[in-house]
């Protein structure tokens, strides 16, 4: 199995630069990209000529790196004219540069009944893109702990979901973190969905840490190994289901911190708050051997 990571770590708190992202992640030995589209602030969204996508694509030819998926725009807004725009947009993309799933965010609707069909029929103005480029999109699994409204948070619903709109346009990326601050079983969840998975985000939190007087959960997307996330588990379901995608590393840290705000002399203190590149730089290999290691612990890594 190839190593993956996310490319908005970079792009998102660096340089808005998916080639440079690319070159940086290939330097430090990861061998696929989760290309973010939603953080791609450089214009692949608004790319009228290609060059965005061009320069990509060679980067990624240069660096042997496998693009393998990508993450589209998101928001909870289905009578947004501008996210369909930009959804067209990313299919587009990924069809040019070859990437063959497209996470996307299922919409959250207050009564349950309702999910599967408004997102059915939202997402089916897609499908002739969907034809035309052979790219499929992914539902992801989301949530918190006392989120009322996120209904995908189960394979049953993911499951229900792809079965719905078609298999021929639509896999599952199942979301270890979002899994856990949700409370979900990870091997029960992730052999339940089976051969509709078409893609993973890896990275850990702890659910939910108890404060006194509250609950919280925070997703964090730390390192995996880094939480309370049984990976164990995980890494089992993958090889029961024979999964052939990348093992994508979809972490934050140290960037994605969640904390109360400290006043001092009248003004928010965020001293610590810009991380050095260097530090992002060290932490990112030593993610690329924590990745390493597990997927090596279970046989799975590939050269």
């Amino acid at each position: 199995m190839k190593l993956s990571v996310c490319s908005g770590g970079y792009t998102r708190f660096f340089i808005h630069d998916s080639s440079e992202a690319l070159r940086y992640y290939a330097n430090l030995g990861y061998q696929a990209i989760d290309l973010s589209i939603d953080n791609a602030n450089e214009g692949l969204l608004d790319d009228p000529d290609g060059s965005h996508a061009k320069t990509i694509k060679k980067v990624a030819k240069e660096c042997n790196l496998w693009l393998y998926q990508a993450h589209a725009p998101g928001a909870n807004e289905p009578t947004n004219p501008k996210l369909a725009k930009d959804l067209a947009k990313a299919i587009e993309v990924c069809g040019y540069l070859e990437i063959e799933n497209l996470v996307i965010h299922p919409f959250m609707t207050e009564d349950i009944s309702q999910a599967i069909p408004l997102n059915v029929e939202y997402f089916s103005q897609f499908i002739p893109l969907l034809d035309k480029t052979g790219v499929k999109l992914c539902a992801e699994n989301l949530g918190n702990f006392n989120d009322v409204h996120h209904h995908f948070k189960t394979a049953e619903m993911l499951n229900a979901l792809v079965d719905k709109f078609g298999k021929k346009y639509m896999r599952v990326c199942w979301d270890t973190g979002h899994g856990n601050l949700t409370n979900q079983d990870q091997y029960e969840n992730v052999t339940k969905i089976g051969s509709n998975l078409g893609c993973v985000h890896v990275h850990d939190n702890y659910y939910p840490i108890f404060v006194p007087g509250e609950q919280y959960a925070f997703d964090a997307h730390n390192f995996p190994l880094f939480g309370n996330i049984n990976f164990d588990a995980f890494m089992q379901a993958l090889i029961d289901i024979n999964y052939k995608g990348t093992f994508n590393l979809e972490t934050d840290t140290p960037n994605r911190r969640g904390h109360r705000d400290f006043v001092y002399n009248g003004e928010v203190t965020l001293k610590l708050k810009p991380i050095p590149f260097e530090i992002r730089r060290r932490s990112d290999e030593m993610l690329f051997y924590i990745g390493k290691y597990m997927l090596e612990t279970y046989g799975l890594w590939e050269d």
